[in-house]
């Protein structure tokens, strides 16, 4: 049986162009942004995180929604327990992500307060008490059993993972090999394919495959066709996988999230996303949705060597086509 962890970015951004490298005015109000972001608002409907949940339920799935819980030191706690509290009565996981452009708005005595693209670009001590403000966040928010961790933009690095065992977390999904030696800081000597205990965590690497020579893609539901998960899935199912683990954002089903006047639903990657779960609940014999708080690390298998998963060219012929099309629509 694999385990596929399905983990959502669940994010606000400022509708400011000129953020982060600027700060925002203290009477910047972010009601534009969560309805766009979190909700997913639009003219034809709503396509956020609540109508995501609804697919899920409906195919009988779970999922991890990473939470970027900074936001609260800027916000309040209000929207974040909000946040909190739809995907926790769905059913789901709440898990910690920490962007931390939204350091410099904090004014936190406790936490640096210039601005970093990355958790990578922090000391150990600092990374470790910018995570202890967002468990702390999470769960003044009412998270429960907070053991997981993502990165924004996967900008951790091995300094991440000694931080996050300091603060108690077990897991990290912050690996992506799409973006090592660029964002993402981790890695190591062998591509990382499957859950291994680095400096006292677990890292799970986002899932990837080789979807034409020399190139790697991750399992991101905006960045792949149906076709190509299916098939990636069904190879690592028929390898013997431990994990599988996709990725896709909060507002991920919408385009131009970023304009409230023009943000329409994504009719393609909606699409993509209702196959996928049905395609996971018709094949409960070879895969079955897990989230973090219910993993025993004790369960875990010893990595081993796990073969590169390959995606045909015709799917990935298939997939350029979708994109042509999603943006000629």
């Amino acid at each position: 049986m694999l385990n596929v962890f399905l983990t959502v970015d669940t994010e606000v951004w400022p509708f400011a162009t000129d953020w982060p490298g600027n700060s925002l005015p203290h009477s910047k109000d972010f009601s534009a942004e969560i309805a766009g972001y979190i909700h997913g608002e639009t003219d034809s409907g709503d396509y956020g995180v609540p109508f995501q949940m609804e697919i899920l339920n409906r195919n009988k799935l779970k999922a991890t929604y990473f939470v970027e819980a900074l936001l609260a030191g800027r916000v309040g706690v209000g929207p974040l327990r909000d946040i909190v509290g739809q995907v926790q009565a769905g059913g789901h996981d709440v898990q910690l992500h920490v962007h931390t452009e939204w350091l410099r708005e904090l004014a936190d005595p406790d936490l640096p307060a210039e601005f970093r693209q990355n958790m990578r670009q922090f000391s150990e001590d600092d990374q470790t008490r910018i995570i202890a403000r967002g468990i702390a966040n999470l769960r003044q928010a009412g998270a429960h059993n907070v053991c997981a961790f993502r990165a924004g933009n996967y900008g951790a690095n091995f300094e991440t993972l000694r931080a996050l065992k300091r603060n108690g977390i077990v897991f990290d999904t912050s690996h992506n090999a799409c973006f090592l030696d660029a964002e993402c800081q981790l890695r190591t000597d062998e591509l990382l394919l499957q859950p291994t205990m680095i400096d006292g965590v677990y890292e799970f690497p986002v899932s990837v495959f080789s979807d034409y020579p020399g190139h790697l893609r991750p399992a991101q539901l905006g960045a792949c066709s149906f076709q190509e998960l299916k098939a990636a899935l069904l190879q690592a199912w028929a390898a013997g996988w431990y994990s599988f683990v996709i990725v896709w954002h909060g507002f991920e089903l919408l385009r131009r999230v970023t304009e409230p006047g023009r943000r329409t639903p994504d009719w393609i990657t909606i699409r993509r996303f209702e196959r996928l779960c049905a395609f996971l609940d018709a094949n409960r014999d070879k895969f079955r949705t897990a989230v973090f708080s219910e993993i025993d690390a004790k369960t875990i298998p010893p990595a081993g060597l796990a073969v590169a998963l390959k995606s045909p060219l015709r799917l990935t012929a298939w997939r350029m086509a979708e994109q042509l099309a999603s943006r000629l629509i």
